[in-house]
């Protein structure tokens, strides 16, 4: 599903069956949705308590991301070609704009 984020929240609190996580893991889950969750979940629970989610910190020279997959992998990016059109692009601030009062 490529970086599907939508999943973090499902699969690090075990909610497998509700909402989005029903339309992207599936209804059922698959069998090796339980597993994963627990895995995530513990890496999530170790990062919060310790800080240390279970794998070398980050190290731009190296590139390298944690694959969240049936077996969760420190590996390089996968999307490496696509991130390096970005790396030197400046994006200006959002602007927000609030609604009138009146």
């Amino acid at each position: 599903m490529g970086a599907c984020h939508g999943l973090g929240l499902p699969l690090t609190f075990g909610n497998l069956t509700a909402g989005a996580a029903a339309f992207l893991i599936g209804d059922p889950p698959p069998p090796e949705a339980a597993a994963l969750s627990i895995r995530v979940r513990a890496a999530w629970t170790a990062f919060a308590a310790t800080g240390d989610p279970g794998w070398p910190a980050y190290d731009p020279s190296e590139r390298h991301t944690w694959i969240v997959d049936t077996e969760p992998a420190v590996r390089p990016y996968p999307e490496q070609t696509s991130s390096r059109l970005w790396d030197y692009h400046p994006f200006a601030p959002v602007g927000l704009a609030l609604p009138a009062t009146g």
